[in-house]
């Protein structure tokens, strides 16, 4: 039986989603592997549009089979594609049953869905293709936990000061012109759990980190890191991120990282690998 889920699904479902994502043959980058990560995540924080109608599931004998999951974005009509989800082939040929219905059931138009799918999801990546997506790149999804990161503190290193604001600004805005927060959105975010550090010596701002410790949902993220292009291959990038690392596990609740990057950015691969981080995931983008 196809149906739309429920908030009475939320359990099954997310046991459902943190078994598939445990294969890489089943693995949705989108989605995590904690099962009540995903929980908080479908309770509180899915999609623009109501629950009902952003999630379908394919049920047989009271056990989910199948699922796709709309994480929608009302501005701008796109949607981050949860799925399809698939443990068995036999459930595939219910797939394109299952993308129709969840598409006549929104109350906005879908213009632009975004899939993130592991390499080795064969399932997934022709779902994609089908309805139209088309391949934009790949991407790495590298890992670190913190029983294995070694703390390597640096005297030239600290919390961005009123002195440094305006170089730290121009710094990122020059190494990121095209991206979702620019330098004086960054400065107005700052607080107690998003940290600027940077690197300062005789001859100024270097390079700097931008962090965001999450404590409650024990997640940190590595939003920025730039070095001045005058200043690059002398190391100071592997310290910076290093010291955010050492911020982001002083939270007891936060055990590992995960972060993504581009598989073309080989420079940024190897600075993330020089701080102990291994290559998790590789996965396609499509849209």
């Amino acid at each position: 039986m196809i149906r739309m889920a429920t908030k009475l699904d939320i359990e099954k479902l997310a046991h459902f989603l943190s078994k598939c994502n445990e294969s890489s043959l089943h693995h949705i980058g989108y989605c995590g592997q904690d099962e009540q990560e995903i929980k908080g995540v479908l309770q509180n924080e899915f999609s623009d549009l109501p629950f009902e109608n952003s999630i379908i599931i394919a049920v047989e004998n009271d056990s989910i089979i199948a699922a796709i999951g709309l994480d929608f974005d009302e501005e701008d009509q796109s949607a981050e594609v949860w799925g399809p989800f698939v443990r068995d082939r036999g459930a595939t040929d219910l797939l394109p049953k299952m993308w129709n219905r969840l598409c006549e059931q929104l109350t906005i138009s879908l213009k632009y869905p975004h899939f993130f799918i592991n390499i080795e999801n064969e399932i997934a990546i022709d779902f994609a293709s089908d309805v139209g997506a088309d391949l934009k790149g790949h991407h790495y999804i590298l890992h670190k936990e913190r029983q294995n990161h070694i703390n390597e503190s640096s005297e030239k290193i600290f919390k961005l000061d009123s002195i440094n604001e305006e170089a730290f600004q121009k710094l990122h805005d020059l190494a990121f012109p095209n991206t979702y927060y620019n330098g004086q959105t960054i400065l107005s975010r700052l607080n107690a759990n998003r940290v600027v550090f940077c690197y300062c010596d005789e001859w100024g701002l270097k390079g700097y980190v931008f962090v965001e410790a999450d404590a409650e949902n024990g997640e940190g993220t590595i939003e920025y890191i730039a070095v001045d292009d005058r200043f690059r291959k002398n190391g100071v990038g592997r310290k910076l991120l290093l010291h955010g690392l050492d911020y982001l596990f002083s939270y007891d609740s936060i055990t590992d990282i995960s972060l993504t990057v581009e598989k073309s950015e080989r420079g940024a691969i190897h600075l993330y690998q020089s701080a102990g981080f291994n290559i998790q995931h590789e996965l396609v983008f499509m849209k």
